[in-house]
């Protein structure tokens, strides 16, 4: 029986709460319950999550056992469960919400729900509102549920689908009618929503009342709306329980699509990074650690969940129905467990699943399980990183650089630089650098940190002031924070620097006698040039950022000359004064300025003395308080955590055949690795085990200091120290 108009909107009537803090992007974030309770709620505990995305055809399988008994298996604690997107796997009465053609009034979401439930597995609501079957009575009856195209056709994914407008019906009373009913006739624990919010482009009827689709003004009204669902959204969700959870998926990474991720996650209590595999051959092998870092700094102890797909992909291209058999989908869970997030793993289509290919089943089952039998070491209370990195979203979305490359390419730099010197770090994000928060550091990083407040500035020099040390790279501070040039750097008296010019680049291929490259003079010795003792030069950056003369610039330029031919391949004159890096002490605190997008260059270009100066840079300003130092060969990322058991050090191994073209086929082992660590306080310890190994290990401590040898690490080992 279907329902009238009059009982269609009372079923979407609920209030609109006025007030939400902003949104960015990067991922699906849960909106704050308010549970007074001292015990924390069952989103907030758990580690594993599993999830089946139905298809259409999915609407008469006959594998829902086969479906819970895998994710028991795994060891799951909850499971997302497919309740829409242009299609409805329950015999819902919600007018316009399409049946799937193959359910034939069958409930597959209600046998899944009662079959995860069985098994004691917590279950949300997966929902996709950003899609709708484009029948021609609803089409007839609601056009303007739908993006346009500025010929007004309808922006299609896939056949008799279509993307659906953020400001029409379809969200404001649509999707709530489905949460409502999921509410009323299932025991959901809470709802995902995928898909949205957007920055969409749209030029339907109401857009265009709106104005031009790329404006500020529409921008302005596009999150404005967003806002107001979410609250919807959230009030309808947790009707049923104050235990259950909204969540909404806001896509991107570290780029977060212009939106303000920041003001939102202030009442957030669940942050998924959505993005399930490595887009393109150029992302970084470390993508997955990367982005759990990134939420981490917007969610602090707050739970972020990270998805990994079982289905192959590569660039543009997915084959989302074929297994990827290479080392990716353990390696990106690996990541995720190590950086402190909740494993998510995916698959698509319950068929094709558990009948046409099982191959993704093993790699989940094996990792999953091995995390669920050392799950209390996977419980973090905080980080021993004594190394913060500032991520800033405005020098990402607002700066006006001089080159045209990727404005990330900064933090990809000194993220490249930091993991090859081994320095377990954190994110720090911009709108955090709060007294409280970087205290526990004893190095912060600004990575071409461009655009600054007065604020920010006064809250780096507090930091400095307290001991301490900073380094900073290119254009850090030339800019405030809404993208206006400063006349001088914000942090000029701090690093004792003045702005002498605009930002000049030497691109290393031009043949014309006034092109060629910047180098990088040597003019003062001591543990920042550690390695280049039988030089008196080393590569420079692309872009330089020039600055006045400083007697302590232990580096300087050497002016550019051809590359091309061999015989004009010298410098014409001596090296210049004009700083390339300034260092100093002031106090209990050290003080490095690097005026070249040494950074970036370093992750565009890959020459290890931009590396090497940089984490020389880094080890000189740590004075000898790294908390974890690893020695022996190969590419890792090293990640230290206090937990519930003691500590535990994550080893990632990043060598292995195509790490850098977009897959990790297969790990090579690395030898032996002597591991130090220094435990934030004197505390006994009284075992340490190899997690992957599955074996303990001899060790020796010295007062706060615990060291041991790791003899071998394949793709992941965790060095777990009990006390």
């Amino acid at each position: 029986m279907k329902m009238t108009r009059r009982e269609f909107n009372a079923l979407t009537a609920g209030t609109l709460l006025s007030t939400l803090p902003s949104i960015e992007s990067a991922a699906a974030i849960t909106v704050n319950q308010g549970d007074p309770s001292p015990a924390l709620p069952w989103y907030r505990t758990i580690k594993r999550i599993g999830q089946t995305n139905f298809n259409e055809h999915d609407g008469d399988s006959q594998y829902v056992e086969q479906w819970a008994d895998f994710w028991a298996s795994a060891k799951v604690q909850a499971v997302a469960l497919s309740v829409s997107g242009p299609v409805a796997f329950y015999p819902s009465k919600i007018p316009y919400f399409h049946h799937s053609i193959y359910l034939k009034g069958r409930d597959l979401f209600g046998e899944c729900v009662h079959a995860a439930k069985k098994r004691g597995l917590y279950l949300y609501g997966r929902m996709s509102p950003d899609i709708q079957w484009t029948d021609p009575k609803l089409l007839e009856a609601n056009p303007l549920w739908f993006r346009r195209n500025q010929d007004g056709s309808l922006q299609q994914p896939a056949p008799d689908i279509a993307y659906t407008c953020i400001f029409s019906d379809h969200y404001a009373k649509q999707q709530p009618a489905i949460i409502r009913e999921l509410n009323a006739n299932y025991q959901i624990d809470g709802v995902y929503m995928n898909g949205w919010p957007t920055m969409q482009v749209c030029y339907c009827e109401n857009c265009r009342k709106i104005g031009d689709p790329h404006s500020p003004q529409y921008r302005t009204a596009l999150m404005d709306k967003a806002f107001e669902l979410i609250q919807l959204y959230k009030a309808t969700v947790l009707e049923k329980s104050p235990n259950n959870f909204y969540s909404c998926n806001l896509g991107g990474g570290l780029k977060e699509s212009g939106l303000d991720q920041w003001r939102l996650t202030r009442e957030a209590t669940w942050y998924t990074a959505d993005n399930q595999s490595r887009s393109g051959v150029v992302a970084p092998v470390w993508q997955d650690a990367q982005q759990v870092k990134f939420a981490r700094s917007l969610m602090g102890d707050r739970s972020v969940a990270a998805v990994s797909a079982s289905y192959g992909r590569a660039g543009r291209i997915s084959w989302r129905q074929t297994t990827d058999t290479s080392a990716e989908p353990s390696f990106r869970m690996a990541q995720t467990a190590a950086a402190g997030g909740i494993v998510w793993y995916h698959w698509l289509g319950l068929e094709q699943g558990f009948r046409d290919d099982r191959r993704w089943q093993a790699p989940g089952r094996d990792f999953l399980s091995w995390h669920a039998a050392n799950d209390a070491h996977f419980h973090t209370k905080r980080s021993l990183s004594s190394v913060a990195v500032v991520v800033s979203p405005r020098s990402v979305n607002a700066y006006k650089a001089p080159y045209t490359e990727d404005r990330t390419d900064h933090l990809e730099g000194i993220y490249a630089a930091l993991v090859e010197a081994r320095i377990p770090f954190d994110f720090v994000h911009e709108q955090d650098l709060t007294q409280q928060r970087l205290s526990p550091y004893a190095v912060l990083i600004l990575p071409n940190m461009a655009l600054m407040s007065d604020a920010q500035a006064a809250a780096v020099r507090l930091y400095a002031q307290h001991g301490g040390s900073v380094l900073a790279t290119f254009q850090t501070g030339l800019f405030d924070e809404t993208g206006h040039a400063r006349k001088d750097f914000a942090l000029g008296e701090l690093f004792g620097i003045r702005k002498a010019g605009e930002p000049e680049q030497a691109d290393g291929t031009s043949h014309q006698a006034m092109g060629g490259i910047h180098l990088q003079y040597i003019r003062q010795r001591g543990s920042l040039t550690e390695g280049f003792e039988e030089t008196t030069w080393i590569a420079g950056p692309v872009w330089r950022q020039p600055i006045a003369p400083h007697r302590d610039a232990g580096m300087t330029f050497i002016k550019p000359y051809p590359v091309y031919p061999p015989e004009a391949v010298y410098q014409r004159e001596p090296p210049s004064d004009i700083p390339a890096m300034v260092s100093r002490e002031d106090g209990n605190s050290r003080l490095v300025y690097m005026a070249g997008d040494v950074d970036s260059s370093f992750w565009r270009l890959d020459h290890m003395d931009l590396g090497r100066q940089m984490s020389n840079a880094v080890r000189w300003l740590l004075k000898g308080n790294n908390a974890v130092d690893v020695e022996g060969d190969g590419l890792m990322e090293v990640i230290a955590w206090e937990t519930e058991r003691g500590f535990a050090v994550h080893l990632l191994n990043y060598n292995g055949a195509n790490a850098f073209r977009g897959h990790m086929r297969k790990p090579v082992a690395l030898a032996a690795q002597q591991v130090h660590i220094t435990l934030p306080a004197e505390r006994t310890v009284r075992r340490a085990s190899l997690l992957h190994a599955g074996t303990t290990v001899p060790f020796q401590q010295s007062r706060n200091r615990v060291s041991l040898t790791v003899p071998k690490v394949e793709m992941y080992e965790v060095v777990a120290l009990e006390i």
